[in-house]
C-alpha cells in the first residue's frame, strides 16, 4: 500500500509539473506517462567509482562489492554518457585516497564548469558499512563526511548511490525530507542532489552467488540497461532505474537469511526536465524481449556471467535491453518449466527474443551453488551433469571427454596422466602435468605441475605452480596465486595474494590487503596486520626515517617500515669518539611490534641485530651486537612522535681474549661492562650490559 500510495504521489507531481509548464502530455494504451520526444540537454559527466571487499577487522571480505563497481562503471560509460576520461575506479581505497580522489574530481568539474558545461556528478559505493558510515579496511569516513565532501563537488548535479549495509542512515544525516523527486520535461537541465542508498539504516545490503553480485547494484544496472525503461522512449530516467531496483530487489531478498531489503532514497532536486541515465535511443547491439515471452528471465554472457535479470509478466510490452554485442544464453523460469536458448547480439541490429526460440529445459542430475551435489533439482538451473571417476592423457583423450551433453561435468575423483580438465571436483584431482577445475575445487588437488582452479575448499599442493580465485585452505607450490583466501595460508617460495585472511610464508610475500600475517625474507603489501622479514613494506604503513642516540651511537640514523601491529627497522650508528670507549660504527636490522596506549601514546618492543665494526673505516673482524628496546613514545602528528626506553645489549666478541684484547672495547658512550662471559679456549667473549635509546621519528 505504501509502494503504490508513493508511486501514485509522484505520478501526480510529474503532471502537475508539466500542466504548470505548458508540455503536452499524453498517455499509452498501458496509461503510462509519455514524454514528448525532444533533445537531452548536451551534458559532460564525471563519475567516482568505488568497490571495498575489504572493511577490516573480524567482518567478511565481501566477494562482489568490486566487480559491482566494475559493472556500474561499464553501463555508464556505454550507455551513461560518461566519457573514458571522465570516470575513475578505486578499489579497496583508504579513506584519504578517497577523499584524494573526491578532491581530485572537484577540481576537473570546476575547470568544465568554467567553460560553461552543464556538469553532473556521479558517486557510487559497493562495500561495507554500517549506521555510521563507510568502512574501509578497518577505517570509518561518517555519512556526515561523506555527505559534505559529495556536495562540495561544484557539479550542477550529484548523484550518491550507496550499495552497504545499513546505507539508509545515509539519507537521513540532515533530515531531508522526501519528495517526489523528478521533474519532467523535454531537455534536462535540473540542479541539486539525489542520494539513493541500497537498504534502510537498519538493514543488511545483501550479495549472491547466483547473481554474481549484490541484489540492488544487479537490479539497478540491469534497469538502466532498459528493464526499467516502463514508457518505451529508449531514456531510463533516475526514477525509473530507482522503482525498478526498489521493487527486484524486495522481491528477491523476501525470503533470503537476511531478510527483506528496502531501497531508500533523498532526493533535492530543482529546475524543468527529468534526470536522464542512460540513453539507449542509439544503442544497436539490444535484445528485445517480446510480448508474448513472461516470467523470471535471466541473460548470461558467454562466460557465464549473470549480464542481466528481470521479471516481464506474459503479455506486458516488449522490454529492450542494452548489451555489448556477444553471445548470451537466456533462460526464461514461467513459474513451472524452464526455458532456453542460446543467441547471438550484434551491433548491427537489434535481435528479437520470441516464445518460438525456446526450448524446454528437461531435468536430469545437476549440482547446486552450495557444496553438495543435488539430483534432480531445477533450482540448480541444470548446468552440471555428474560423472564419478575421470581418467585419461589429456582432456580430449579421457573418460571426461567422451561426454556429449554440452553440461559442465562434475567429478568425484579426477586424473591424469598429463592434464586433467573439469568443472567441479568433490573430492580429489590428481595429474602428473597439471590439473584444472573450470569452478568449485572441493577436496585435494594434487599435480607436479600446476593446479588451477576457481574456487577452492580444501588443498592445493604442486611443484611449480597453484592459482585460485577464492581459496578456503591451503596452496604449497614454489609460486603460489589467489586472488582472494578467505581463510587460510599460502606456503611456497613466492607467494601472490589479492586479499587473505589468513598468512603468507615464504621467501617472497606479495599482498593487496592482509589480514593476518606475512612471514618471509621480503614482504610486500597494500595493508598488513603482521608483517615478519628481514624487509616488509606496506603501501598504507609508508616509511618513516628516524634519528635516535643510544649507549653505543652517539648518531643512530634509521628507517622504520611499519605494518598495523608490527615493523621493520633498519639502522645505521656511528660512534666518532675513542679512547676508552672506542670508535666505530654498526648496522642493523630489527623486527618489532607496537601496542597503542591512551592519549596518543604507544609501546615499542623490538629486537635489532647489528653488525658493529671496530673504528671507522674498517669492514673487517665485526661483533654481533643484539639489542632489545623498550621504548615508550608520544605521537604528536601523524608525522612526528618522540620515543625512549632502556635496552638491553648482548655482543659477541669472536676475538674478544687474547692478546689484542685491547681491540675489544665496546664503542659507545659510556663503559659499563655488566657481565662478561669468557671462553679461552675459542678466544670468544660474550658480554651484556643495560643501555637506553631515545629518538625522533617523522
Amino acid at each position: 500500500m505504501i509502494r503504490l500510495l508513493s508511486t501514485s504521489c509522484l505520478l501526480c507531481a510529474l503532471l502537475l509539473t508539466m500542466a504548470v509548464s505548458g508540455v503536452p502530455v499524453a498517455r499509452a494504451a498501458t496509461g503510462a506517462v509519455v514524454v514528448p520526444p525532444g533533445p537531452v540537454l548536451a551534458l559532460r559527466r564525471f563519475a567516482l567509482v568505488v568497490g571495498a571487499n575489504d572493511g577490516g577487522g573480524e567482518r567478511p571480505l565481501l566477494r562482489f562489492a568490486n566487480s559491482d563497481a566494475q559493472a556500474m562503471g561499464s553501463v555508464l560509460r556505454h550507455f551513461g554518457a560518461v566519457g573514458g576520461g571522465d570516470i575513475q575506479e578505486l578499489f579497496d581505497p583508504t579513506p584519504a585516497e578517497l577523499r584524494r580522489a573526491i578532491e581530485a574530481m572537484s577540481r576537473r568539474i570546476e575547470q568544465a564548469r568554467a567553460s560553461g558545461q552543464h556538469v553532473q556528478f556521479v558517486f557510487y559505493y559497493s562495500g561495507h558499512s554500517d549506521e555510521r558510515g563507510l568502512l574501509l579496511e578497518g577505517e570509518r569516513i561518517d555519512y556526515r563526511d561523506l555527505r559534505k565532501l559529495v556536495q562540495s563537488v561544484p557539479a550542477d548535479v550529484r548523484i550518491a548511490v550507496l550499495d552497504s549495509c545499513a546505507s539508509g542512515a545515509f539519507t537521513r544525516t540532515k533530515g531531508g525530507t522526501k519528495r517526489a523527486p523528478f521533474l519532467v520535461g523535454p531537455a534536462a537541465e535540473v540542479k541539486g542532489h539525489a542520494f539513493l542508498t541500497s537498504s534502510s539504516m537498519d538493514e543488511a545490503a545483501q550479495e549472491s552467488d547466483r547473481v554474481g553480485g549484490s541484489f540492488f547494484t544487479h537490479y539497478f544496472t540491469t534497469g538502466l540497461r532498459g528493464a526499467a525503461d516502463v514508457d518505451g522512449d529508449r531514456l531510463v530516467t533516475l526514477t525509473e532505474a530507482y522503482e525498478f531496483a526498489f521493487d527486484e530487489t524486495l522481491a528477491r531478498t523476501e525470503a533470503t537469511r537476511g531478510g527483506a531489503q528496502h531501497a531508500a532514497y533523498d532526493i533535492q532536486l530543482a529546475g524543468t526536465g527529468d534526470l536522464v541515465m542512460t540513453d539507449l535511443r542509439e544503442t544497436s547491439a539490444r535484445l528485445l524481449i517480446t510480448a508474448e515471452v513472461g516470467g523470471r528471465i535471466s541473460v548470461r554472457n558467454s562466460e557465464g556471467g549473470l549480464a542481466a535479470e528481470l521479471f516481464k509478466p506474459p503479455g506486458a510490452a516488449a522490454v529492450g535491453l542494452a548489451l555489448e554485442p556477444g553471445r548470451y544464453q537466456v533462460t526464461v523460469d514461467d513459474g513451472q518449466l524452464l526455458w532456453r536458448t542460446e543467441l547471438r547480439v550484434l551491433s548491427a541490429q537489434p535481435v528479437e527474443l520470441t516464445r518460438d526460440q525456446l526450448v524446454r529445459v528437461r531435468t536430469e542430475a545437476t549440482v547446486s551453488r552450495g557444496d553438495a551435489p543435488v539430483r534432480g533439482s531445477a533450482a540448480a538451473d541444470e548446468e552440471y551433469t555428474h560423472i564419478p571417476f575421470d581418467f585419461g592423457l589429456l582432456p580430449p583423450l579421457s573418460i571426461n571427454g567422451r561426454d556429449r551433453s554440452g553440461k559442465k561435468i562434475v567429478n568425484t575423483f579426477s586424473g591424469a596422466v598429463l592434464w586433467s580438465r573439469t568443472d567441479r571436483i568433490y573430492g580429489m584431482a590428481v595429474a602428473m602435468g597439471g590439473s584444472s577445475v573450470g569452478g568449485r575445487m572441493h577436496g585435494i588437488q594434487l599435480a607436479w605441475g600446476a593446479n588451477l582452479a576457481e574456487d577452492v575448499d580444501g588443498v592445493q599442493l604442486a611443484n611449480l605452480f597453484n592459482h585460485a580465485g577464492v581459496l578456503d585452505g591451503m596452496q604449497g607450490g614454489f609460486v603460489n596465486h589467489a586472488t582472494r583466501v578467505e581463510r587460510g595460508l599460502q606456503a611456497g617460495m613466492v607467494n601472490v595474494v589479492g586479499g587473505i585472511r589468513g598468512a603468507q610464508v615464504g621467501l617472497v610475500n606479495v599482498g593487496r590487503h592482509v589480514t593476518g600475517a606475512q612471514v618471509g625474507l621480503l614482504n610486500i603489501a597494500g595493508r598488513s596486520d603482521a608483517s615478519l622479514g628481514l624487509l616488509s613494506i606496506t603501501r598504507d604503513g609508508g616509511v618513516h626515517p628516524e634519528v635516535s642516540v643510544s649507549d653505543t651511537a652517539a648518531i643512530n640514523v634509521g628507517l622504520r617500515l611499519p605494518a598495523t601491529f608490527t615493523y621493520s627497522l633498519l639502522d645505521v650508528g656511528l660512534q666518532p669518539g675513542g679512547g676508552e670507549n672506542g670508535g666505530g660504527w654498526q648496522v642493523g636490522l630489527g623486527l618489532g611490534g607496537r601496542v597503542h596506549l591512551p592519549h596518543a601514546l604507544f609501546l615499542d618492543i623490538d629486537l635489532v641485530n647489528y653488525a658493529a665494526f671496530r673504528g671507522l673505516r674498517s669492514l673487517e673482524r665485526p661483533n654481533l651486537l643484539s639489542k632489545v628496546r623498550l621504548m615508550f613514545g608520544w605521537q604528536a602528528f601523524e608525522r612526528f612522535s618522540l620515543f625512549g626506553g632502556p635496552t638491553l645489549n648482548v655482543m659477541v666478541e669472536p676475538d674478544g681474549v687474547g692478546p689484542d684484547m685491547q681491540l675489544s672495547a665496546r664503542p659507545g658512550l659510556y663503559q659499563f661492562d655488566g657481565i662478561d662471559v669468557r671462553d679461552e679456549t675459542d678466544g670468544m667473549r660474550v658480554r651484556i650490559w643495560p643501555g637506553f635509546v631515545g629518538g625522533l621519528r617523522f
